[in-house]
């Protein structure tokens, strides 16, 4: 079939365009080799550039020259979900020792959460592991830091309070799931680096009669030691409360 005959995005072909565009330099791209290369006004490409940023895939440095981000190279790469599980197990098995709960590894895909990997305790009460189970994204604590990077994924119907918990999150660099996608169930999230749309998360789950909030200063302890290795994680970027 004839392109003609086709319904196509062209504002998607042209932002694909220009992250081609980008990933083609090594060096970098500034704002007016773009605007010849693309034959595209300035304020047009900076709207798309500030959507890659925001997205994860591109980043502007010093000197102000756009670049793909390692974010992008993962996004693109097979195998993607295998390297992140094998990036994150051991600082999920250590939280996992540590506290004595499941440690869930997820991302956003389209407007779902995918969860990726968990790591169990041995407890006789145990939380139904996640994988390949569905809730509602504003109930969720990973969902949440989600919606905290992409408002479109919240519900305008959300209440005010919805609204202002995921705005916290995004302040925080965490965020809580306190019985709401299963009865007696709390979670808390957090990034596995600097918030974006791309950037993994973990979660610690617990049934709610287990639930002491001294678990999770051992967990903000346990990540501050990976930080360096793993990081830098956005909880301390941000300063969040410990």
């Amino acid at each position: 079939m004839s392109i003609e005959k086709k319904n196509l995005a062209t504002s998607l072909f042209k932002a694909l365009d220009l992250l081609t565009l980008i990933n083609s330099r090594s060096s970098g791209v500034g704002i007016y080799e773009m605007v010849d290369s693309m034959s595209l006004p300035r304020s047009s490409l900076i709207r798309m550039l500030d959507s890659l940023i925001h997205y994860g895939l591109v980043a502007r440095d010093a000197d102000k020259r756009y670049h793909v981000t390692s974010e992008f190279r993962n996004w693109k790469s097979e195998g993607a979900n295998e390297k992140l599980i094998s990036r994150f197990e051991p600082l999920m098995k250590t939280v996992c020792d540590a506290v004595g709960e499941m440690v869930v590894l997820g991302k956003l895909e389209g407007r779902k959460i995918r969860h990726v990997h968990c790591v169990e305790p041995d407890r006789r009460v145990r939380v139904v592991p996640p994988l390949g189970r569905e809730f509602k994204l504003e109930t969720m604590a990973m969902g949440k830091l989600a919606i905290s990077q992409r408002g479109d994924l919240l519900k305008s119907r959300s209440s005010k309070e919805r609204k202002a918990e995921t705005a916290q999150a995004g302040r925080d660099g965490f965020a809580w799931n306190r019985a709401e996608s299963e009865e007696g169930i709390i979670a808390w999230a957090t990034w596995l680096g600097r918030a974006s749309t791309l950037t993994p998360m973990m979660a610690v789950t617990w049934p709610e009669h287990r639930f002491l909030d001294t678990q999770v200063n051992k967990i903000v302890k346990l990540l501050k030691k990976y930080d360096r290795e793993l990081g830098p994680f956005e909880i301390f970027a941000r300063d969040a409360s410990r």
